[in-house]
């Protein structure tokens, strides 16, 4: 019985660039479940092209002092220097005479005017709160966007872009090793406009991924999928 030559079969029946494309699919796929497939100690890996284009950054979980801003509208009086405004009792309960204010006009958001609380009047349902301008304050303008600067004191704690949040836990990624980053699981306090107090999971010094962490956490879980 004659040979039959299986190459010259599947070309004669057109099959070759069929059987090609499977073959490529085939190692395609390989080379995408190695790139998902956790590494053990379920840290992620970030290649140095990676961290340049994200501009991956760091920062250390340190003291620091943590600001709550109380952004609110107010009215200047006949003299355009004095601006009141009425806070929620939650809000009024954190700001203080004396603290600092910057105020904007509506319409002017780049201009910006400093300012210092002058007087907290609580009221029975409400915190009325008057704010001074430290100059003059813009010409004809009434009304007054206000940003009230309240210091909650000084605690350890990372940028507020460091911490994922994932249900009921919030992660941050420390690194461990040369572009190789873990999670870590935090418990968070005091949540301010740029910083969050950390409780535990954490110690002064230690580094965690800011500006890009969501990229590494989006990594994170597509290896653990």
């Amino acid at each position: 019985m004659p040979r039959v030559d299986g190459a010259r079969v599947l070309r004669a029946a057109g099959l070759v660039p069929l059987v090609a494309l499977a073959l490529a699919a085939t190692g395609h796929a390989q080379g995408v479940r190695e790139h998902t497939r956790p590494t053990p100690n379920r840290t992620t890996t970030v290649t140095g092209s990676q961290a340049a284009e994200l501009t991956l950054t760091v920062s250390e979980a340190a003291v620091r002092p943590i600001q709550i801003w109380v952004r609110a509208a107010g009215v200047a009086d006949g003299t355009g220097r004095t601006i009141t405004s009425v806070l929620s009792p939650s809000d009024g309960a954190r700001v203080k005479v004396g603290q600092r204010v910057r105020a904007f006009p509506p319409e002017s958001r780049s201009s910006m005017y400093q300012a210092r609380v002058s007087a907290v009047v609580p009221e029975r349902d409400r915190v009325r709160v008057a704010v001074t301008l430290v100059g003059p304050g813009r010409g004809g303008t009434v009304r007054y966007v206000l940003e009230i600067v309240t210091e909650q004191g000084e605690f350890l704690s990372v940028p507020n872009e460091a911490i994922i949040e994932s249900g009921d836990t919030r992660v941050v990624y420390v690194p461990a090793g040369e572009g190789v980053y873990a999670p870590r699981a935090i418990q968070a306090g005091v949540q301010g406009e740029l910083y969050t107090q950390i409780l535990g999971g954490l110690k002064p010094g230690e580094q965690v991924v800011t500006l890009g962490s969501f990229f590494i956490d989006a990594e994170h879980k597509l290896k653990g999928s």
